[in-house]
């Protein structure tokens, strides 16, 4: 009883169709350190963290130490390396509790999940006979598979390209629904004393309900006779899954890296991952939620100004009366009377510390003031650098002394030489290592360094480079760097299309008839479709 539904950069699944398939791929490019524990395969264990990643010692727990208090015959858990584990990407369990940061992969490739090893997608698509559709790694992102021709849809069972087959009113539906081709159904009524379900679009006896007779807190639901209830949104940030409010569901990284809340650095890409935030009466530690007891401003001493409760969030302990200011008198959220400071320096303007500012004297005839010193500058270039014969020399005091220009002939560090006036030697295309385009002699003339004779190639900062076009990259939408110092503007998709990572475009399914479960959107999303109805 199911259909495919093809959208302009790939396939979707209809609405009683099986899940696609996506063949599991652990992490690819970009940084993958959460912090400096992370880098180069060390082991964020469980005591890192403060809570258990594991089990037991020896499969995710580690057994006391003897030598550390631990009983006799005990055996301390040897977490493994990456190297032990045959590791080069990704991330894993060490099998003592820690998770294990093996690295990520260079531009373009991912991390397999069979073997964990680095390779190209096109690879693992075809190892995996994908010809369409989407890969997901490690961290959940999809990674595409290629698409299908016109006229072909990607089977979301075998991964493979073929003909679409429309469903058909003979699989039992009613009232009018998409076939999943593009095309119509129109089925008819059902016969008297039935209702054509609004979601499934199958007959059934007319049984009313209501969204709290149902026990459906959220979204849309049959009213069992045809029509549709609007049970409402969810509040307080939770997502509506099947017609009940839950905590939206932790991104697969954040499971990998047993994070319930805070930001979390995606192993596949080094992008900040959002994992969440916890329940009232619970604070986020090392990104685990822990029970937190906030202290109030009596018990942090503190009487005015904006501080920490200790449990992540801010409070407000109140304003001082002028005189006194917040921390006025030096201690930090206390309110004092603020006491001027002296002049630290012997010359010049400086503040005293409670916004006025100080005058702190002038220098002698002939002196400039000068990091709050009386400074006497250099009198003459010569003075300020004996070996000066042109161009501006520091004068010791903040300032500069010209020394003037060079004679005829001459150009001041013509030969590489500050501030001495030598004969100009100019330099050559071969000598900037540049074999394209126009740049400066350092004389005053302008080099010629020639054109790209490749057709299509365009000159990069003195070299012939070959560009690459949205065509040679396959991307049909978004921007991308041309390898060539430009960026590419591929277009966009169509109306109500995504663009997704590869530049493919791609049309996100919808529930359909679909009930009761979660359903992939095909681009790279999950959709929450609703409870269905009694039978």
């Amino acid at each position: 009883m199911g259909y495919l539904r093809r959208g302009h950069g790939g396939v979707r699944l209809g609405f009683l169709d099986a899940a696609l398939v996506l063949l599991l791929v652990a992490c690819g490019e970009g940084s993958a350190q959460r912090d400096d524990r992370l880098a180069g395969g060390l082991v964020f264990t469980s005591s890192d963290a403060g809570v258990g990643v594991g089990g037991a010692a020896g499969a995710g727990g580690a057994s006391p130490d003897p030598g550390q208090g631990g009983s006799a015959g005990s055996v301390v858990c040897q977490p493994q390396t990456c190297a032990e584990a045959a590791v080069e990407c990704g991330s894993q369990s060490d099998g003592c509790g820690g998770i294990l940061f093996c690295g990520t992969c260079p531009g373009g490739s991912v991390c397999s999940a069979d073997g964990r090893r680095c390779e190209e997608p096109s690879v693992v698509c075809a190892r995996g006979s994908l010809s369409c559709g989407l890969l997901l790694d490690a961290c959940g992102a999809g990674v595409g598979c290629g698409s299908c021709g016109t006229d072909e849809v990607c089977s979301g069972r075998s991964g493979l390209c073929g003909a679409c087959e429309p469903a058909t009113c003979e699989e039992g539906f009613c009232g009018s629904l998409p076939d999943g081709c593009g095309g119509l159904l129109e089925c008819g009524a059902c016969p008297e004393g039935q209702a054509c379900d609004a979601l499934t679009h199958v007959c059934a006896a007319c049984v009313p309900t209501s969204c709290a007779a149902a026990g459906a807190e959220c979204g849309s639901r049959s009213d069992g006779c045809g029509g549709l209830l609007d049970c409402g949104p969810c509040a307080g940030g939770l997502s509506c899954r099947q017609n009940e409010c839950l905590p939206p569901a932790a991104p697969e990284e954040c499971v990998n890296q047993n994070a319930n809340c805070g930001t979390i650095a995606s192993s596949c890409t080094g992008q900040a991952i959002n994992c969440g935030s916890c329940p009232p009466g619970e604070s986020c530690v090392d990104n685990y939620c822990r029970a937190c007891v906030p202290k109030s401003c009596e018990e942090l001493g503190t009487t005015c100004g904006s501080v920490s409760n200790g449990c992540g969030q801010n409070l407000d302990c109140g304003s001082c009366e002028l005189p006194e200011t917040c921390g006025g008198a030096g201690t930090a959220n206390v309110c004092g009377v603020c006491v001027p400071r002296q002049c630290q320096g012997s010359c010049g303007p400086e503040s005293d510390g409670c916004g006025g500012t100080l005058d702190c004297g002038s220098c002698d005839d002939g002196q400039a003031c000068y990091q709050g010193s009386c400074c006497t500058p250099a009198a003459s270039c010569a003075a300020a650098d004996p070996d000066a014969q042109c161009g501006s020399v520091p004068d010791g005091c903040g300032g500069n002394i010209e020394c003037g220009g060079c004679a005829e002939g001459l150009t001041c560090a013509g030969a590489g030489t500050a501030n001495v006036c030598e004969v100009c030697q100019p330099r050559t295309c071969d000598s900037l290592g540049f074999v394209c385009g126009q740049q400066s002699d350092g004389c005053g003339a302008v080099l010629d360094c020639g054109t790209c004779l490749q057709a299509g190639d365009v000159c990069n900062d003195g070299s012939c480079c070959s560009p690459e076009t949205c065509d040679t990259l396959g991307r049909s939408c978004g921007s991308a760097p041309d390898a060539c110092g430009a960026t590419l503007d591929c277009g966009s998709c169509g109306s109500g299309e995504v663009c997704l990572a590869d530049g493919s475009c791609c049309l996100p399914d919808t529930c359909g008839a679909s009930c009761g479960q979660q359903k992939y959107d095909g681009c790279g999303g999950w959709l929450d479709c609703p409870v269905c109805p009694p039978r």
